[in-house]
């Protein structure tokens, strides 16, 4: 089973990744000085660190808080913690692909809802983990708000530590009928970072997590997780993220997990939203896992977003990116119809490979997974000032030029 799972992971060539380490993993006393680095848990931790590792992935570390009395009531000794967590995984264990730490998972409902801690010991905290990480030479950015659709807190994040953080997350789950607002709340967002952190060119704005919910929707249960047209919101809102100036997105999350938490502490809920099922249901993947690979990988870290012009622009959504001298171009069709189009922009004299996620042709389900490829290659195109080409009735189109 974790040889299926580590398989699946690294045939998605993970830009980057963000991985929730609880407190009891490595401080279960929460006396900010006792550390387990021996833990069951930890050692989970080494492995999948060392798969990214050699993947060059790069990774968010979340101390996620799910214990009974929050560790973070003593903003001086959870930060030295926190410091002393990240210091022992980068310098210790030697994992540099650690590049961002997180405070924890959606910390509006942990400080307002759960544990009603006060906002200044969120800021103060970011502050001293800030200056510790300089004073330990630790080049670990900092990722700040996290929050799911909190505008408030978003807001308030920004205002008050605007000077400490180097990223902003936010985490969305839209319902499909709302598509034409997402590109409004990126905006949003983006335009607060401008407006009060004008001077920091350097800030990044990313989508921590999202998904897209179903009448039925909640931690164990997305309605229509499973459906194919799930993977074309997916791809709706990546193409949207892009051409708006997001700096990443991540999808929630790789797959089905037991769910053990302040909430359900017996630990027999299951977090049914995933790529692909739990061992139960013997680890099948869903079509929205075929999707979102080609996004993950063919889009490389430090891909630039260029214009391509894609006719007729008012049907189809697309977006192009650039990696090197490398293009990656995605286009939806959310119609009903097959529909007919010309790409103009692109003039290589390398050839690109089409891939294709549609109804008619994809297929959906592998049993053999001991080669990681797509499982639908088409012949190789060559574009030279433009293409024409056709487009099945609700499907993505991926034209790369990467090499494998």
């Amino acid at each position: 089973d974790i040889n299926l799972n580590l398989q699946r992971i690294k045939s998605m060539h993970l830009p980057i990744s963000r991985i929730f380490v609880p407190w009891e993993a490595w401080n279960p006393s929460c006396d900010y000085q006792t550390f387990t680095w021996e833990s069951d848990e930890m050692l989970s931790l080494y492995n999948i660190l060392d798969v990214y590792q050699r993947m060059k992935t790069k990774v968010i570390l979340v101390t996620v808080d799910w214990m009974k009395e929050s560790p973070w009531r003593n903003p001086e000794g959870s930060s030295q913690a926190v410091v002393r967590l990240l210091e022992y995984l980068i310098k210790d264990r030697g994992f540099s692909c650690i590049e961002f730490w997180t405070l924890t998972n959606e910390p509006e409902l942990t400080y307002e809802w759960l544990k009603k801690l006060p906002f200044e010991y969120y800021i103060q905290i970011h502050r001293l983990v800030k200056q510790k990480l300089k004073e330990r030479e630790l080049p670990v950015k900092i990722i700040v708000a996290d929050e799911v659709e909190s505008w408030e807190w978003f807001e308030r994040s920004v205002h008050s530590l605007c000077d400490v953080a180097d990223v902003f997350s936010s985490h969305a789950y839209f319902f499909p009928r709302e598509r034409d607002l997402i590109s409004d709340y990126f905006d949003k967002r983006l335009n607060l970072i401008k407006k009060v952190c004008g001077n920091r060119e350097d800030i990044l704005f990313i989508l921590g997590e999202f998904g897209f919910r179903g009448i039925d929707f909640g931690v164990r249960t997305n309605s229509f997780m499973e459906d194919y047209e799930y993977g074309l919101y997916v791809a709706d809102l990546c193409i949207k993220a892009l051409n708006s100036g997001v700096d990443s997105a991540s999808l929630w999350c790789l797959h089905q997990i037991r769910l053990i938490d302040e909430i359900y502490q017996e630990g027999d809920k299951m977090m049914r939203i995933g790529l692909w099922a739990y061992k139960d249901r013997n680890w099948h993947p869903f079509p929205i896992f075929y999707l979102y690979r080609l996004f993950s990988r063919y889009i490389k870290s430090g891909s630039i977003v260029t214009a391509v012009k894609i006719l007729p622009s008012n049907i189809l959504n697309s977006a192009c990116v650039k990696y090197n001298n490398s293009y990656s171009l995605f286009i939806l069709n959310m119609t009903k119809r097959e529909r007919y189009f010309q790409i103009e922009g692109i003039n290589s004299d390398v050839y690109f490979r089409k891939y294709i996620y549609s109804k008619r042709d994809h297929v959906i389900g592998q049993k053999d997974w001991t080669e990681p490829e797509e499982p639908i290659k088409f012949k190789k195109y060559l574009f030279k000032k433009y293409l024409k080409d056709r487009i099945p009735p609700m499907s993505v189109i991926l034209y790369s030029s990467l090499a494998e």
